[in-house]
């Protein structure tokens, strides 16, 4: 390091350069501390909305033919009066990889509810006789719904799951292999991963994202269960200002160091 004096990053001097200032820590703790605030309203906005308000996908619509219109039965409502075929396969924003169940299964159930077929997963759309009318449209919803769960799949993993012959059977196999109830393991891996994070010459948007995606997982597996709200709002003040201080001892040094 030479004349960097590296056994102390954030004092002594050095000599000055025509390289633009870095900011300081007080700067970038500033920064960060902005960030997650906006962050948190952002999470909050977007919790809130409708899935079913969502912008909707295009669809191809068809010019009537001579053939005359097949309709159900009014009195059979096991399953939903119309079928949407999408011509794309649902791109789920995250993949199942053996250690983010809580989170996955919580966006994943969300989507699928946002599509009205989330009786699909929960029981409440059983598989009908093979005899019965509306068993086809049964049959397509449920392929369409067990595709959707297959592909937020690690590649890895898709051999464990696909030879299930139902969506339900499918989700209930993926709860039953890596949903322990206590996510004790799981909330030890988050921590360890958050210990050990670094900028290491990226991007500093990408380092915080990264501790913040995994600091969002550690919250949802251990809620604050404190009861009072000026407890709730002490509680969350020190988290974040230690979670500040997790990322600036990840910064690189030369991020750390404020102009001399």
């Amino acid at each position: 390091m030479g004349e960097d004096d590296s056994s102390n990053p954030h004092g002594g001097s050095a000599t000055a350069s025509s390289s633009p200032s870095q900011p300081t820590i007080a700067e970038l703790s500033a920064q960060v501390a902005q960030l997650m605030q906006m962050q948190t309203q952002t999470s909050k906005l977007i919790l809130n909305q409708d899935p079913t308000k969502t912008t909707p996908t295009s669809t191809q619509t068809t010019t009537p033919t001579s053939n005359p219109t097949t309709t159900l039965n009014p009195n059979q409502t096991t399953i939903p009066k119309t079928i949407t075929y999408e011509a794309s396969a649902a791109q789920i924003g995250i993949k199942l990889d053996g250690t983010n169940y809580a989170l996955w299964s919580q966006v994943v159930e969300l989507y699928i509810s946002g599509k009205d077929k989330l009786g699909y997963i929960n029981g409440d759309l059983p598989q009908p006789p093979s005899t019965a009318p509306t068993f086809p449209r049964w049959r397509t919803e449920n392929s369409i719904v067990k595709g959707w769960l297959i592909n937020s799949l690690e590649q890895s993993l898709i051999g464990n799951f696909i030879r299930f012959s139902t969506a339900k059977a499918v989700w209930d196999a993926i709860a039953t292999t890596y949903y322990d109830g206590t996510d004790t393991s799981q909330v030890y891996d988050l921590k360890r991963r958050v210990s050990r994070m670094r900028q290491a010459g990226g991007s500093i948007e990408t380092y915080y994202n990264t501790l913040q995606s995994l600091w969002r997982e550690i919250d949802f597996r251990r809620p604050n269960m404190m009861e009072y709200e000026s407890d709730i709002k002490r509680y969350n003040d020190i988290l974040q200002e230690d979670r500040v201080y997790i990322f600036l001892d990840g910064l690189d040094d030369r991020l750390d160091k404020g102009p001399k």
